[in-house]
């Protein structure tokens, strides 16, 4: 008979090894991507609510996608590495990742505040450029530089310089328009920002103006100049071309759209207005790459990367990072979620709809859509003197950022120009006293041909309490917007109140009938709602 006995074989501790250090590598070269990730997240998170709410700033949703690309056909084609002798960059770094936290912080509660979205952009910009220094020298510095720069073209611009970028082009985009039209035996007339037609008027926006295409196309030219590795004489030329590509198709949507207001009517403007720009917008793309192709040449061929591998990353400042990164993000949470407060009681608009010749305004749909408001309604009415009054009320939720941003994006001394207003007064901020509560509004004068119009606006803020609201002069300041940090307020409804005007002599009248009207207009019950024309 046969026994069988079964021995155990022991596996050698040698052959584990490569496993083990397979594994060891993978997980030691994952944790930069996981750490850079969340790096990334903070910008891109940020800016995602201008890209959703502003028009001009959509195309930004590609931005990280073609930085992205750019950054993978470079990487088939990087350089040898060099061994990093700056160590500055150490300390650049250092700073760098510092400063993400008090700039994370501020922006909680000030989406609206750009200059936080640039500070944030070039922190992770910073950040990352020398993130490629330490593992490939200079030479990969120079050849990564533009993909991971090219998401500053997706920040917006400072308020300031887009306003008075709007405005050139807007009434430069208007004259060009009325000339054209009367050239085609169309009559037409400037007023403002508006053409005057036989069938009504025609304003022209920003969107027309070609502020939004002008952003996109200097994102795209740059892009395409990177794409085609273009000289730097032949970038300048891609992005004054897309510029005057860009202008030049927006004033031939604006002439087409103003050549069917005039012939079909001002309600068939919205059947066109869609289609002709997104025709337009092809047009514009197809007409950029056109010329990036002609001025460039084809796609030229990528060349094989250089056999020298890169330098081993600083773990001890990744891992660094990455926990300030998520010491950023978590604090930043607890401090703000710590200092929520319930909802304090809110005042909205009694509509005087017992006024002589009181009507309600329809607000329209490229309005509605534009203003994204959760509440609103305007109205019309005349009283016993004579007096004309409109007034519109609107009201953004609590909780998402956007709220801020547009309750802050459309007031009268933005608005009303653009609609032939000419501004002669600003007579600063004046408080009401009304059901115990105090309510500031800002009192300005404009001319529409020849007539005086009176306007008083209101932005506020729900849920605050009485001590914690800024001071009146205080409100639009910067020290408002660290304070409110300071008190952890963040994502607060919004609501904004514009009322105008006209039939009175002076600003003296218009403001003390303004205080009698503003009396039997609020009303603090909370069971109380504005109805919504959405």
């Amino acid at each position: 008979m046969f026994k069988l006995q079964l021995t155990e074989t022991k596996i050698p501790t040698s052959a584990n090894q490569p496993k083990k250090r397979q594994l060891g590598k993978l997980t030691e070269s994952s944790v930069p991507f996981i750490v850079f990730g969340l790096l990334w997240y903070l910008p891109i998170a940020q800016l995602s609510t201008y890209w959703a709410v502003e028009p001009e700033y959509s195309f930004g949703w590609f931005v990280p996608v073609l930085g992205a690309y750019l950054f993978l056909i470079r990487w088939r084609s990087r350089p040898s590495a060099e061994i990093q002798r700056f160590r500055a960059a150490i300390w650049i770094f250092c700073a760098a990742g510092l400063a993400l936290f008090p700039t994370w912080v501020i922006a909680q509660p000030n989406p609206d505040w750009r200059l936080m979205s640039w500070l944030l952009a070039l922190e992770t910009v910073v950040l990352s450029l020398c993130a490629v220094y330490f593992v490939g020298g200079t030479s990969w510095l120079k050849h990564f530089a533009f993909s991971i720069c090219l998401i500053l073209t997706a920040v917006p611009w400072p308020g300031a310089l887009e306003r008075a970028v709007v405005h050139v082009l807007t009434q430069f985009s208007t004259s060009l328009t009325v000339a054209a039209l009367n050239l085609l035996q169309i009559h037409a007339v400037q007023q403002g920002n508006l053409v005057e037609l036989s069938t009504g008027s025609v304003g022209i926006d920003g969107a027309c103006s070609g502020i939004r295409s002008l952003q996109a196309a200097f994102m795209l030219s740059l892009f395409l100049g990177e794409a085609y590795r273009a000289s730097f004489l032949r970038r300048s030329v891609l992005v004054l071309g897309g510029a005057l590509i860009a202008f030049g198709c927006n004033i031939e949507r604006t002439l087409l759209l103003t050549v069917i207001a005039a012939k079909e009517g001002l309600g068939s403007m919205a059947n066109w207005h869609d289609p002709i720009g997104y025709a337009i917008l092809s047009a514009c793309f197809l007409l950029l790459w056109g010329l990036a192709r002609a001025i460039s040449g084809p796609l030229p061929m990528l060349p094989s990367a250089e056999a020298r591998a890169p330098a081993r990353f600083p773990y001890r400042l990744v891992f660094a990072l990455g926990g300030w990164i998520l010491f950023t993000v978590i604090g930043t949470e607890i401090w703000y979620r710590a200092h929520e407060t319930p909802d304090t009681v809110h005042w909205s608009v009694a509509w005087p709809v017992y006024k002589q010749a009181f009507a309600d305004i329809a607000i329209s749909k490229p309005e509605a859509e534009s203003l994204s408001f959760d509440e609103g309604r305007g109205a019309e009415w005349t009283n016993e003197d004579g007096s004309d009054w409109v007034a519109y009320f609107f009201r953004w939720a609590k909780g998402p950022s956007r709220s801020r941003i547009l309750a802050r994006a459309h007031r009268p001394e933005n608005c009303l120009p653009g609609a032939g207003y000419k501004s002669c007064g600003d007579h600063g901020i004046i408080t009401v006293q009304v059901q115990g509560i105090s309510i500031p509004f800002r009192a300005l004068d404009f001319e529409d041909g020849g007539n005086k119009v009176y306007v008083f606006f209101c932005l506020w803020e729900d849920g605050l309490k009485s001590s914690e609201r800024p001071r009146i002069e205080d409100k639009w300041s910067r020290l408002a917007k660290l304070r409110s940090v300071v008190l952890g307020q963040r994502n607060l409804g919004q609501q904004t109140l514009e009322i105008v005007t006209t039939g009175y002599g002076s600003s003296e009248q218009a403001e003390a009938a303004f205080r009698r009207e503003i009396v039997r207009l609020i009303e603090t019950e909370p069971n109380k709602l504005v109805v919504s024309n959405r």
